[in-house]
């Protein structure tokens, strides 16, 4: 567990912003609407299924011990809601990257992923999860590091959002937290790619099926104990939800 030690290195963090994008279609078979393409219920129990996973909370830090290619663990980890949230994140980081014109690099495999969140390396789930990391990457290698200075509502956002997973001690007060983030330019940068994230969601009129609100991006964040995977959910709104299925 992270205490007051500062996280060393970001492997992607990223929010993922939609407000107000699931007022217009609502077919019950659909999750959501990515300009012209949907992803289907069936093509989230697909992938959910594929996964070998039942509903269960975000998955917690990976032992550093783990290694890439080693069997997954079992028991669920990966829930429906997860699905949603990374198929449409991926959809949205794929046009993303068209508009910055970048183009991704492979710093993950889908076997590396699969080993942290316990599913299995052939799954679609882990293909897609190491796709948005690696696609996630190649924007902030874009964005660079001129990011605006961090705020503490996203200090704390991110914070709340490690604690969730037990991955860092609760409790912390704003100036424990920056011990442990450092100058927090990864913080800043995970929300500049959000606003680029909703101005594609924006631009492909992309709607998201009610059930599946808010949404959450999927991340993961290097540490001394090795990866840890989290959701963040997005931020408006996100005070007043406490649990996702």
């Amino acid at each position: 567990m992270l205490r007051a030690r500062r996280i060393a290195s970001i492997v992607v963090v990223a929010a993922l912003g939609l407000g107000g994008l699931a007022a217009c279609r609502s077919e019950p078979s659909v999750a959501a609407y990515l300009g012209d393409r949907k992803v289907t219920e069936d093509q989230v129990t697909q992938i959910f299924d594929g996964a070998g996973a039942g509903a269960s909370a975000t998955p917690a830090a990976t032992p550093a011990a783990e290694q890439p290619g080693a069997e997954p663990a079992s028991g669920p980890k990966v829930s429906r809601q997860q699905v949603v949230d990374l198929e449409v994140t991926l959809d949205l980081g794929r046009k993303v990257a068209a508009e910055q014109g970048v183009q991704p690099v492979e710093t993950v495999s889908a076997e590396q992923v699969a080993a942290g969140l316990g599913v299995p390396a052939e799954s679609q789930y882990a293909k897609d999860y190491a796709e948005w990391v690696n696609l996630s990457q190649a924007i902030f290698a874009k964005i660079g590091t001129n990011v605006p200075a961090v705020t503490e509502d996203q200090l704390r956002g991110v914070y709340n959002a490690l604690v969730k997973v037990d991955a860092i001690e609760a409790g912390f007060d704003l100036a424990k937290i920056k011990q442990a983030f450092g100058n927090g330019e990864f913080v800043s940068a995970a929300y500049q790619l959000t606003g680029l994230l909703e101005k594609a969601a924006t631009a492909s009129d992309a709607t998201v099926n009610p059930r599946y609100l808010p949404l959450a991006a999927p991340m993961v964040v290097s540490s001394q104990q090795g990866a840890v995977f989290y959701d963040l959910p997005y931020l408006e709104g996100s005070d007043t939800v406490s649990d996702r299925a």
